[in-house]
């Protein structure tokens, strides 16, 4: 059962420590926004990033989320020899 759901759980957890690292240089970007307003591109930029992550690749996490709850039955009910290629 852990291998059946590991992929899963790894791309979920992946999506969620981008996430807070996203989050992260977000809040540095709009201090440094406020404090050296000559870099406003670069600040500007780093938030229009974050925002893209948060609503366009995060939800991806959610389907990884419900897929490592799902039943291993279909993977784990094959028998050695149903995943022989030969």
């Amino acid at each position: 059962a852990v291998g059946a759901a590991s992929y899963d759980f790894l791309m979920f957890a992946g999506y969620l420590h981008l996430a807070y690292y996203w989050a992260k240089m977000a809040e540095a970007a709009k201090k440094g926004l406020e404090e050296n307003p000559s870099n406003k591109d670069f600040y500007e930029a780093k938030l229009e990033t974050a925002r893209f992550y948060f609503e366009r690749v995060l939800p991806r996490a959610k389907a990884h989320a419900a897929t490592m709850d799902q039943s291993t039955d279909g993977v784990m009910g094959m028998s050695l020899e149903q995943f022989d290629m030969r």
